[in-house]
């Protein structure tokens, strides 16, 4: 929740933000969702719902961050949860890019090891629906790696 713990940056990755954006000279450019109590936000780039019973906007897409990230050699993608957020998000970059350019997929990179699904024991485990999910994104072209592996190694990259 807005405002809440669990909305907090863990203090090693503000930390890893931070360094990055004076070693780089590069602003962060931190993403809200979920500040409109009319629509669910899984993903960051679009709410599940757009509009109202009567047809009226309650929620736009977030063209500002899609037309962003479009605009990058690379995306790397990380965070919580795979099986619902991460998922819905990446789904939502890929109908983006298949409007656009059915070649940029092969410029997003998903860090697997950086993620997980909701699993609670004995009550529900997302893990098949999320590695459904990273298959399907995979099959579209975009690259499932590990951050663990040097980046020099990732497919397509060229530094």
């Amino acid at each position: 929740m807005l405002g809440g713990i669990g909305h907090a940056l863990v203090a090693a990755v503000e930390e890893a933000v931070f360094f990055h954006s004076i070693a780089r000279l590069s602003q962060p450019d931190f993403q809200v969702k979920g500040d409109n109590p009319f629509t669910e936000n899984y993903s960051v780039l679009s709410p599940e719902v757009l509009a109202g019973p009567a047809g009226e906007g309650i929620a736009e897409k977030n063209v500002g961050f899609i037309r962003k990230l479009l605009d990058f050699d690379a995306v790397i993608i990380a965070g919580q949860a795979k099986s619902h957020c991460m998922a819905w998000t990446i789904e939502d970059l890929l109908n983006e890019i298949q409007i656009s350019d059915r070649k940029l997929p092969e410029k997003v990179y998903l860090l697997e090891d950086c993620t997980s699904p909701v699993v609670i024991p004995g009550v529900i485990d997302y893990t098949e629906q999320a590695n459904k999910a990273f298959q399907k994104f995979s099959n579209a072209g975009m690259h499932v790696v590990r951050s663990s592996d040097p980046i020099v190694n990732w497919p397509g990259i060229k530094l």
